[in-house]
C-alpha cells in the first residue's frame, strides 16, 4: 500500500490526522510529511485470506543497514561474517594480500590453508590500514540491498510486511491482542518457517472494538479495492 492510499484508508476510518486539504492533488512532499506523522501514531494492517497480518505502510528496506537494524559496521558479528560469501570473500582476499606482503615466498597451498584457518581471527583483530579496509568492505556490503532469497531467515522481522507485523505484535499490549483476537504464530508445525501474527476476528468487528476503545489500530482486507477509501468513513 503506497503512502497516499495509506492516508486515505486511515481517513476512511475516521482517524484524526493532519492531512493536506486534498490528498488526491497533494504533492509527494506533502504526502510524505503527513505519512510520517500518521505512521508514528497509527498502525494499519492488511489481513490475508488466511488471516495473516502484514503492515500496510511497510516499505521494503533498500540497504542491509535498514534490513538488519544496524547503525555501524561493528554490528556485524562473527557468525554473519562467516555466513555470507559476498562479505567474507573480499575479506579473505584482503588477508591473502596481507600474508603475501609479509612473506612473498609463501606457496599457494600454504597460503590457502592459512587464509582458510586464520582469516576470521585476523579480521577481528586487524588494526590500522587493514582495519580501515575491512570496515570499508563491510560498509559497502551493508549499503547494498539484501538478497531475500539468501538472507530472509536473518531479517524476516524487518525484511517484509508480514515479518514487520509479527515483530510488532511480539511487543504489543496483551490486552489489545486478546480483545482483537490477534495470535502470534511461531512455526505452525515442527520445522515450519511460518512466523506471523494472525487476526482471528472478523475485520469489521476488530475495527469496531478498536474504535470503541480508542486504540489507534485498524485493519483492511489484503488487496481490497482502494476506491472505498474515497467514500465515507467506515468503522
Amino acid at each position: 500500500m503506497d503512502r497516499r492510499t495509506f492516508l486515505k484508508a486511515l481517513v476512511s476510518f475516521g482517524a484524526s490526522i493532519a492531512l493536506p486539504l486534498d490528498l488526491v492533488t497533494a504533492s509527494d512532499a506533502e504526502v510524505d510529511t503527513a505519512w510520517t506523522e500518521a505512521a508514528s501514531t497509527w498502525d494499519l494492517f492488511e489481513v490475508s485470506e488466511f488471516r495473516t497480518l502484514s503492515y500496510a505502510n511497510f516499505e521494503e528496506p533498500t540497504t542491509r543497514y535498514d534490513a538488519y537494524g544496524f547503525s555501524d559496521t561493528s554490528d556485524v558479528d562473527a557468525s554473519m561474517l562467516e555466513s555470507h560469501y559476498d562479505l567474507y570473500d573480499p575479506i579473505q582476499a584482503l588477508y591473502r594480500e596481507h600474508l603475501l606482503e609479509e612473506d612473498p615466498a609463501l606457496d599457494e597451498a600454504t597460503l590457502d590453508e592459512k587464509v582458510e584457518d586464520e582469516w576470521l581471527e585476523w579480521c577481528q583483530q586487524a588494526s590500522g590500514t587493514d582495519r580501515t579496509s575491512i570496515e570499508r568492505i563491510i560498509d559497502d556490503w551493508l549499503s547494498e540491498a539484501p538478497d531475500p532469497c539468501q538472507e530472509w531467515q536473518r531479517y524476516y522481522k524487518t525484511g517484509d510486511a508480514q515479518g514487520a507485523a509479527y515483530d510488532h505484535f511480539l511487543r504489543e499490549d496483551p490486552e489489545l491482542m486478546d480483545a482483537l483476537g490477534i495470535v502470534v504464530i511461531e512455526g505452525d508445525c515442527p520445522g515450519s518457517s511460518y512466523y506471523a501474527a494472525e487476526l482471528h476476528t472478523e475485520v469489521e468487528a476488530a475495527n469496531r472494538i478498536a474504535a470503541e476503545r480508542g486504540w489507534t489500530i485498524r485493519f483492511v482486507y489484503d488487496g481490497e479495492d482502494i476506491v472505498r477509501y474515497d467514500r465515507k468513513p467506515v468503522v
